[in-house]
């Protein structure tokens, strides 16, 4: 069931107004947790009727995607579930706590590395389809999120959560099962104690952020798709121009898209009343290489950071390891979104930039100092060439991630430098991509909205901005931003990119 579909326009309000009915009667007794404990069955202390209802939601959510897999999460929630009640267990001594932090960790990781990696393996002793396995919609998502409960209780960051439902729930979450955000034990976790009431004006607010997502989703990063699949799919024929322009468009595409789905998630859980992580914050104004990754899907580099790269020592042991560090995090990271040896090459092609932007700096500092002019406009100019600088860097690992192998990869980059063709600037029609009159305007005006947002959001809460307007502004765009959106189901409903992974 896609955040796109009729399904899910069905599904949500009717989840949200059964919690919401749920939640009332929880929130109107005295002592809600008394009183509820004291008439619910024993398995269902501590978890609640309004926890439950979202629970057995999430797992119908997850079965209309894939109903085989959903003993697949049962098992990851009840082997971390296990093991943290002995991570986390304070009387428990250090060998006891180390080896369940291990058995848990390494149980779910050599889950997710069989269903990634097994077609790839197998592949190389047998083409026989029968061999293939399918790769479980969000599994890498949930798999991740459940580890940073193993981690925070055996760090003593996060409690132990004794009631199972309500762990179960953290893991299954619906908004974030399927593609993230990441989200955090101790983020997540305490938010199902609180008692949630109907807020109109958080209702409206959440839903402004669930519109915009599908405004990215379906205005722009659906008809980027057919630009991008056009050029991508015909690259011997493309001039190094064109393949440029098509990365780039596929660089707005995969923002948009993924971007999207974190913004409905974000504000389908907040309709509810929980908060969730950012995920996205205006990536492509960042200045820096370290910047933009900072800034870009927050939740799976603040893990990876956290879980990853400060254990290893992170930049407290000298500039060589640090170095090496953040190489190995990017191409952990790469193999995080696939088997294939290109997502391997962009994650390490990505780390290499930050590396080389660290080695750089002083270089460029002192460039800077030595430049004859300073002043507002210079210092405008230089900040927009960083960030162009950076997202042309961005550019190019991108091609290895859209590219078919490494090989496809290197072609269409090296292309770009060799082939690059000045006049085809001008004798490229934006009619020659697949899009004609209508869906150029309609992604055309979707860009021009979406640079608009992002220039609000980066100083302001832009869904906070909109809702202060005077009620005709407001409802002009509403109206504006609804029939864009409509406008665009011709396309039908795609998949999100990143459910791959």
């Amino acid at each position: 069931m896609l955040f796109n579909s009729v399904g899910f326009a069905v599904f949500f309000p009717a989840v949200v107004i059964i919690y919401f009915l749920l939640e009332r009667k929880r929130g109107s007794e005295v002592s809600p947790e008394a009183e509820e404990n004291r008439r619910l069955p024993a398995f269902l202390k501590g978890c609640g009727l309004s926890n439950l209802w979202l629970l057995v939601s999430s797992y119908f959510y997850y079965m209309c995607a894939d109903a085989r897999f959903a003993l697949l999460l049962l098992f990851v929630t009840a082997t971390t579930y296990a093991a943290g009640l002995v991570t986390g267990n304070e009387s428990a001594d250090k060998r006891k706590k180390k080896m369940a932090l291990a058995a848990g960790t390494i149980a779910n990781i050599l889950i997710l590395f069989f269903f990634k990696y097994f077609n790839l393996l197998a592949g190389l002793f047998s083409e026989d389809p029968a061999l293939k396995v399918v790769l479980p919609v969000g599994i890498s998502f949930y798999i991740f999120q459940s580890l940073t409960y193993l981690f925070d209780t055996y760090k003593g960051k996060c409690p132990i959560e004794r009631n199972f439902l309500k762990y179960a729930l953290f893991v299954s979450f619906f908004p974030v099962l399927l593609a993230g955000p990441i989200e955090r034990a101790t983020h997540l976790l305490p938010q199902f104690d609180k008692v949630h009431h109907f807020d109109y004006e958080r209702i409206r607010h959440g839903l402004i952020r669930m519109a915009y997502g599908y405004f990215l989703k379906l205005v722009i990063a659906q008809r980027l798709a057919i630009a991008v699949d056009l050029i991508y799919d015909n690259s011997t024929e493309c001039t190094g121009y064109q393949l440029f322009l098509g990365s780039v468009l596929f660089v707005i595409q995969i923002y948009c898209d993924f971007a999207s789905y974190s913004s409905i998630a974000i504000g389908a859980a907040e309709v509810m009343g929980f908060t969730l992580t950012e995920n996205f914050r205006q990536p492509f104004l960042a200045v820096s290489c370290g910047e933009q990754w900072r800034r870009w899907h927050i939740s799976l580099n603040g893990w990876f950071r956290d879980y990853v790269y400060i254990p290893l020592g992170g930049s407290r042991h000298g500039r060589f390891r640090k170095y090496l560090n953040v190489m190995i995090v990017f191409t952990l990271s790469g193999a995080w979104h696939g088997a294939e040896l290109h997502y391997l090459c962009w994650g390490a092609l990505a780390g290499f930039f930050q590396v080389m932007e660290d080695i750089l700096k002083p270089l460029r500092e002192r460039i800077v100092k030595g430049f004859p002019i300073h002043n507002a406009l210079t210092g405008r100019l230089h900040h927009i060439l960083q960030i162009l600088l950076t997202f042309f860097l961005f550019v190019i690992s991108a091609v290895f991630f859209r590219a078919a192998s490494v090989a496809d990869g290197v072609y269409i980059t090296k292309k770009m430098w060799t082939d690059f063709e000045w006049n085809s600037i001008f004798t490229t029609s934006p009619f020659d991509l697949g899009l004609g009159v209508f869906h150029l305007l309609f992604v055309t005006a979707g860009l021009v909205m979406m640079i608009i947002y992002s220039l609000i959001n980066e100083k302001k809460d832009a869904a906070a901005v909109l809702l202060s307007q005077k009620t005709a502004v407001r409802w002009g765009i509403y109206y504006l931003v609804v029939i864009m959106i409509l406008g665009s189901t011709s396309i039908g409903a795609q998949q999100f990119i990143y459910f791959a992974f």
